[in-house]
């Protein structure tokens, strides 16, 4: 029986703590021109594009002499 409860209060506290969490920010990418909201990083290397650089939650793609910079996403503590 208390292991029920210290399982049910666990879970409890865990999900309380992952909601206070803010929500992961938009996978959004933009050329050097202008916004392109429905392209995603997946979608340009599938296209051919190369890896030039990369930081935490965020790369650079070039094909050529076309750049974009794609937001991955929320930045992970670790």
């Amino acid at each position: 029986m208390r292991f029920l409860v210290a399982l049910v209060l666990t879970s409890l506290l865990a999900s309380s703590a992952l909601a206070q969490q803010p929500p992961a920010a938009a996978q959004t990418c933009q050329s050097q021109y202008i916004e392109a909201p429905g392209l995603s990083a997946a979608a340009l290397l599938a296209r051919g594009y190369d890896i030039k650089a990369a930081v935490p939650g965020a790369l650079w793609l070039q094909k050529d002499r076309e750049v974009f910079f794609c937001n991955t996403g929320r930045v992970l503590d670790t």
